[in-house]
């Protein structure tokens, strides 16, 4: 919720260029099939009809150049073609894709391979390689340095701030793009399941879905985008958050790794914790499960943020509760991208004996705030599993651009809607005209035609009241879930009538009622280019004991409406910003994030820096001390694209 969004369309000659040719490209099809009237008697067209149709699909394909070429210049939350690099291409680094396939198979390279990000971002690898092992992972990295070029590691590309795909026109070296979706193992330990080792491209929901059939435990995380899939490695090198405040962000000190070292060769960092005979890739590539005894008793590196309920429940103090440039634990923690991640150990979690879904309605901010603190976070053994917010312009926002997303995801499932999100990206980089927004622009158009989701209470709850929480009770201990209601029966009745309204769902209710909330990441999208107007989508972090909606600089940039969710809990917000047609959103951007840290706050919180924000000093030192090279995913965090982090490309002057 791996939005975070916000896709300046940056001016410049190629584009232009571009742009010349997609509107030749449309002026000649309407000028074809727009001619159907006007023959003559003798079954042809008569020269007066054949000037008019001429005419005519002149000035449509004009039309819809000029149409196309203004939408693309709105800075919709999406990414932008751009044009490769004029880096010099060595022998060894032009001979790299095939002795690729040699390793992983050729079925798992793809030459010269153009990519979009979820939300921003573009480029062309010069591979894409999917190893399916942990020893041929080893491999592709060591062959990717000696050919010296700049390695992009990736999972399930659901980044959100362009941190997953090449960046041509910023780099001094051609970029492979190590996709690790295939190393997808997951190895419960022992008989109880209550760790769990993860190869770094499992998905989150197989995870969660296996642990809950097989074990009944919950997963380490649950975000948002989990109807995506995202990669369990990608958590932990972004420190994901997500639904769950009893949790935390994903962080374990039990990983494999590798990173690129000072004289380009590989080193594999072992943190795991397991008697693997000193060969961890072997031990681990040969092994389909995992026992008890195969972990070290001596290991005793947590696999979990310590204590974290108690870390949202001291919301009286002025800190953050989690963000990304915090550089607690290993290197491989917040790393975006700056080690290769092979896999991590996580904690896994009892699933409530029972729980109920309760949609709660707020007149004030300040109701919704303190519902969270006498409710939601009462006390140790009286927390709710989750506690997310969103705003009325939330609401208004998914009823008028999610509906669908909702009835998709019920239609096919979860574990079927990322093939239909990848085809969406592909079918947004080809370039012709309205490639980049049809898809959203037939999302906007067919929405309303899908019947409202939710039940008439809850429609009510959105016409009439601002704030909305949804809450998770859950029974982890005794009575747990009745001492949760009988807080919230308190707090509705010492409320002024009609204040504070709240309805307990079950059934396909509550699951409709989770995806209005887990749709809002593209549904935004869809609204911009519904409406046809810019938005920028952000992630920060409050102080714990700040109740109230930052204040942005709406006089220089004007904002037309504010979508705030958040995972209430923790105080992490997410706010996607509609601007007026004419605004700036890059010029937009740092201002905001500056009247967000002038608070106390940090921004971004748990989507990463990606390309669109400079890491704090303390960070970016972090990552350069542990790819000294700058081999790995460079140019992320403001940190320089080019080879040891020069300012000027590697071949200038040579």
């Amino acid at each position: 919720m791996h939005s975070r969004l916000s896709a300046p369309l940056r001016r410049g000659a190629p584009l232009r260029r571009a742009q010349r040719r997609l509107a030749a490209t449309s002026a000649v099809g309407p000028g074809r099939d727009g001619s159907s009237e006007g023959k003559a008697a003798n079954g042809g067209y008569g020269l007066s009809s054949f000037l008019a149709v001429g005419t005519s699909g002149v000035l449509a394909g004009l039309a819809i150049g000029d149409k196309d070429g203004r939408y693309r210049r709105l800075q919709f939350p999406q990414g932008q073609l751009r044009a490769c690099c004029d880096s010099p291409v060595s022998d060894a680094q032009r001979a790299l894709p095939n002795e690729l396939a040699t390793v992983v198979g050729a079925g798992h390279v793809k030459k010269n391979h153009s990519q979009k990000g979820s939300r921003i971002g573009q480029g062309t690898s010069l591979a894409h390689v999917s190893p399916g092992t942990l020893a041929e992972a080893v491999k592709v990295l060591e062959m990717c340095t000696k050919a010296d070029v700049a390695i992009v590691p990736q999972g399930a590309n659901t980044s959100l701030t362009g941190g997953s795909v090449p960046r041509n026109e910023q780099c001094d070296r051609p970029t492979i793009i190590v996709n690790l979706r295939r190393l997808s193992k997951i190895l419960p330990i022992g008989d109880d399941g209550k760790q769990v080792l993860c190869f770094s491209g499992a998905g989150i929901f197989d995870l969660k879905d296996k642990m809950e059939k097989e074990y009944e435990r919950d997963s380490h995380s649950v975000l948002g985008s989990i109807f995506l899939n995202p990669t369990v490695g990608a958590g932990v090198a972004y420190g994901s958050g997500g639904t769950q405040i009893r949790k935390g962000p994903v962080w374990t000190e039990r990983a494999l790794f590798l990173k690129v070292k000072d004289d380009g060769s590989v080193e594999l960092v072992n943190t795991l914790g397991l008697r693997d005979g000193g060969d961890p890739i072997g031990f681990l590539d040969a092994r389909a499960q995992l026992k008890t005894e195969d972990v070290d008793p001596k290991s005793t590196g947590s696999c979990s943020w310590p204590d974290y309920g108690g870390v949202v429940r001291a919301f009286n103090e002025s800190t953050v509760s989690r963000f990304n440039a915090d550089t607690t634990g290993l290197e491989c923690c917040r790393s975006e991208g700056k080690v290769l991640i092979l896999a991590t150990m996580h904690d896994t979690y009892p699933i409530p004996k029972k729980s109920q879904l309760v949609w709660v309605a707020c007149k004030d901010f300040a109701d919704a705030h303190a519902l969270k603190r006498e409710v939601a976070l009462k006390g140790a053994d009286c927390m709710s599993k989750t506690c997310e917010y969103m705003n009325s312009e939330v609401y208004n926002g998914v009823d008028r651009a999610g509906r669908i997303l909702v009835k998709m995801i019920e239609l096919v499932g979860m574990q079927r809607l990322e093939p239909l999100w990848n085809l969406k990206l592909s079918i947004e980089m080809i370039p012709l005209p309205f490639t980049n927004i049809i898809c959203d622009k037939f999302l906007y158009w067919f929405n309303n035609i899908i019947p409202h989701p939710l039940p008439q209470e809850l429609r009510d709850f959105g016409r009439d009241y601002g704030h909305h929480v949804l809450m998770e009770l859950g029974e982890y201990s005794d009575g747990e879930v009745d001492r949760l209601r009988d807080a919230l029966e308190k707090f509705v009745a010492d409320k002024p009538q009609g204040d504070v309204k709240y309805k307990v769902l079950e059934g396909k209710e509550a699951n409709r009622a989770n995806l209005w909330r887990f749709v809002v990441a593209p549904a935004f999208r869809t609204y911009c280019v519904g409406v046809g107007l810019p938005g920028l989508s952000i992630d920060y972090a409050l102080p714990k004991n700040f109740k109230e909606y930052p204040m942005l600089p709406e006089k220089e940039f004007p904002i037309k409406s504010r979508w705030v969710y958040s995972h209430f809990g923790c105080n992490v917000y997410h706010e996607d910003l509609v601007f007026a047609g004419d605004v700036d959103v890059d010029a937009a951007r740092y201002p905001i994030k500056h009247a967000i840290e002038d608070l106390g706050g940090k921004l971004p919180a748990e989507h990463g820096h990606g390309t669109e924000y400079k890491a704090p000093k303390e960070m970016q030192d972090r990552w350069k001390k542990t790819d000294p090279l700058n081999a790995m995913n460079p140019g992320v965090g403001g940190t320089s694209s080019y080879k040891m982090y020069s300012d000027q490309p590697c071949h200038c002057g040579q």
